[in-house]
């Protein structure tokens, strides 16, 4: 009866150090993840590397010919237009919300409404700052009008 208890308590120690991982093989193993790591993020930095200049020295041909008059100047000036009616809608949604006959169903902004108004016209002055920059750029380098 005495030999019962001291067998399950060495059963357990037992199945105790079968569990057991030492601190020391995780260590070591997650060092060696890391340098894995490292390698791969060097293999694969280094083949992206590859495929974006193959990328750049392909599409350089089609950028040329997209830079072209016939395709650049319509381009700018949908860009300017679309800016210009988002600027116009803007501007005549204030004056129906600030007119007379609306202020008895005149009810404040929510912020998301805040949020899109802003958003629409950071965006439309940047275009337009983006357009300016375009044309004074493609003047002083290419000495075009536009």
């Amino acid at each position: 009866m005495t030999d019962q208890p001291t067998s399950d308590i060495a059963d357990k120690r037992e199945q105790q150090e079968r569990e057991y991982v030492p601190v020391g093989r995780s260590w070591g193993a997650l060092a060696l993840a890391v340098v894995e790591a490292v390698c791969v993020f060097a293999v694969g930095a280094a083949q992206t590397g590859i495929l974006a200049g193959s990328l750049a020295v392909g599409t350089s041909g089609i950028a040329n010919f997209i830079h072209r008059e016939i395709f650049r100047v319509p381009i700018l000036l949908a860009a300017m237009a679309m800016a210009a009616l988002n600027l116009y809608l803007l501007w005549n949604s204030r004056m129906l919300r600030n007119a007379p006959a609306a202020a008895w169903r005149k009810r404040p902004l929510t912020s998301r409404e805040r949020f899109r108004i802003g958003l629409v016209l950071g965006l439309s002055l940047a275009t337009f700052a983006i357009a300016a920059c375009e044309i004074v750029l493609h003047r002083r380098l290419h000495h075009t009008i536009m």
